[in-house]
């Protein structure tokens, strides 16, 4: 049963990527938020809480984090009518760090 509800979980966070993809591609027109790149959606095991992570191609003019809390709110909106769940998770953008992490170990390793 468990995994089950593991699928599920994994199932709607490709769900969601996919329709937030969607959506910043067709309808947002905020030049700070366009070049978002979505990487990965993260459900709470309760799917009350999602952190989207995301890439930007430009990351010297990042959007504050009020900037931010808007944009989640108008996406999980736009969310909220493709997707049927009883509850809609709050979402959370977060800036993906996995290649500067990845780079900085790499560089770590090489020092010695």
């Amino acid at each position: 049963m468990n995994t089950l509800k593991y699928d599920r979980i994994h199932q709607l966070e490709d769900l969601f990527r996919k329709k937030i993809s969607e959506i910043i591609l067709k309808k947002v027109r905020d030049r700070r938020f366009i070049n978002m790149n979505i990487v990965d959606v993260k459900l709470s095991s309760d799917l009350l809480n999602a952190r989207v992570y995301f890439r930007m191609l430009d990351t010297s003019n990042l959007p504050n984090q009020k900037n931010y809390e808007k944009f989640a709110s108008m996406i999980r909106h736009e969310v909220s009518s493709s997707i049927d769940l009883k509850r809609m998770p709050k979402l959370t953008f977060m800036l993906d760090t996995s290649i500067e992490n990845a780079r900085h170990i790499e560089d770590l390793l090489n020092l010695k």
